[in-house]
């Protein structure tokens, strides 16, 4: 069959609803498996959208790739998202009551340096964890919030403002703060 042939028949087939596959974006690939995972984890499926739809916001902003229904990993550590009407972010396990609870409390993993975006732990939470490097902060951290220093005993983290100029260090791990103010801070070196 000659190429012209060939085109006329794809064309042809594309005007009459057959087709041709086209490959989903790479970041699109993944969804219906974070989708089942969502609901699996007790989210109706429009509360599941509605986390993907929070989820593919946060990659269009501040890049990073999506490796949970509500965590999005980037080099320097990850972000998870906490599930639609829940106030605390969770690793997701099946279960939705694990993350109800209306006490305060982090879940900032062992060697990190953890900031929430809400007061007293709540919203989203960002670790990082690579000494000697200037992380960005998520930009839509303007006031308020939250952080814990989880690192090894004695380790401090420090922030910056937005033109990367020292503001302070964080006391020395292990240390809570559940009321912060990200307002001034633009980027935060873990130690």
């Amino acid at each position: 069959m000659n190429l012209r042939k060939s085109l006329t028949l794809v064309t042809v087939s594309i005007a009459l609803g057959g087709g041709v596959a086209l490959a989903a974006p790479a970041a699109q690939a993944g969804q219906p498996a974070f989708q089942g995972q969502a609901t699996d984890s007790g989210l109706s499926a429009s509360e599941a959208t509605e986390l993907q739809s929070t989820i593919d916001a946060l990659l269009a902003k501040e890049g990073g790739k999506q490796t949970a229904a509500n965590e999005i990993s980037y080099a320097d550590g990850r972000l998870l998202v906490p599930l639609p009407g829940e106030k605390y972010v969770r690793e997701l396990n099946g279960s939705r009551a694990a993350g109800t609870a209306d006490t305060a409390r982090h879940t900032c993993t062992y060697k990190r340096l953890c900031g929430y975006s809400g007061r007293n732990y709540t919203g989203q939470e960002r670790e990082w964890y690579q000494c000697n490097v200037l992380y960005k902060k998520p930009s839509a951290w303007r006031s308020g919030g939250s952080w814990y220093n989880n690192q090894t005993q004695g380790r401090q983290g420090s922030w910056y403002d937005y033109n990367k100029r020292f503001i302070k260090h964080t006391p020395p791990a292990p240390y809570p703060a559940p009321r912060g103010n990200w307002a001034p801070v633009g980027y935060v070196k873990a130690c």
